[in-house]
């Protein structure tokens, strides 16, 4: 079985913000919708000439900080702790990623889908590679005369970066520093650092098992076992992408599944879903009559 290396775009920070209540904001007008089709050509032209100045000129950290509502004061307190400590910089080198990535692989990023919704829209770019390709998706809002990106969807990942944070900061409410679960969850991740710093990739894989399940938020877990699994062999890959698939029902899980297990039905499934959600069926059919790989 051919091994490949997955996702280059997941983060690894899996810390996670409820969606703005949508109906408190105007809708976009006419106008405003023009505005953001234009900056979504700018970010493609941008991502494809190795230009950083339109995602660092209009990411809005205040946007996106207006992504978390009902927030308790405690989690509030959290939040603004650890997003000048951690999350505004994780944000940053995530949005500059993707034009490395796109750059330093000779891709190209493609405008797939521009939707309205009311009061935001929604951009979904087609970054396109020699045999592989992937899909990432930014929200656009018109604030203070001015449109904004304020968060970011990975298909891989199947959250956006502020459902992560969100995830996260309930759960460590939810687990305190006191809980079992928090203990299990800091020495299995403790544990597989260890045993990937003395170079034993089988000892760090079978310490992810030990993750309890209070913690695993979207597809982090099953990406890292996955990741790590194929830098060991091929067999070993095999067996955990079964297991995976077993316990896991993200569209992108199955995907890789049906891939690997030439189960052409279940993967022509899968692209049916995958260009319905989208919204560009055409692109992705001639992706996928070229061979190429998701990831």
């Amino acid at each position: 079985m051919l091994r490949r290396t997955l996702p280059v775009l997941t983060l690894l920070f899996f810390v996670a913000c409820s969606k703005t209540d949508s109906a408190k904001s105007p809708e976009l007008t006419n106008q405003q919708k023009a505005e953001i089709a234009k900056h979504a050509d700018q970010l493609v032209n941008s991502i494809n000439s190795f230009d950083f100045s339109v995602i660092n000129e209009t990411w809005s950290n205040e946007a996106f900080k207006l992504r978390f509502t009902n927030l308790t004061s405690a989690q509030k307190s959290t939040f603004d702790h650890i997003f000048k400590k951690d999350i505004e910089r994780t944000i940053k080198v995530g949005n500059l990623a993707i034009i490395h990535t796109v750059n330093q692989n000779q891709g190209m990023a493609e405008l797939f889908d521009l939707t309205h919704f009311g009061s935001y829209s929604e951009v979904t770019l087609l970054l396109k590679f020699e045999s592989w390709f992937n899909f990432f998706k930014y929200r656009i809002e018109h604030r203070k005369g001015k449109s904004v990106i304020c968060d970011y969807y990975q298909f891989t990942d199947d959250l956006w970066y502020s459902e992560k944070m969100l995830n996260a900061l309930k759960m460590n409410s939810k687990y305190n520093a006191f809980s079992g679960e928090r203990h299990q969850a800091n020495q299995a991740i403790n544990a597989y650092q260890l045993y990937l710093s003395d170079g034993d990739s089988v000892s760090a894989l079978m310490s992810l098992y030990d993750v309890p399940s209070t913690h695993e938020s979207g597809n982090w877990l099953s990406l890292k076992k996955l990741n790590l699994a194929a830098n060991i062999n091929d067999s070993i890959y095999a067996e955990v992408l079964t297991e995976e698939h077993s316990t896991n029902n993200s569209l992108y899980i199955k995907y890789l599944y049906s891939y690997y297990t030439q189960d052409s039905v279940n993967l022509d499934e899968i692209y049916k879903l995958l260009a319905s959600e989208l919204g560009n069926s055409a692109t992705l059919d001639s992706l996928v009559n070229a061979g190429s790989f998701w990831n």
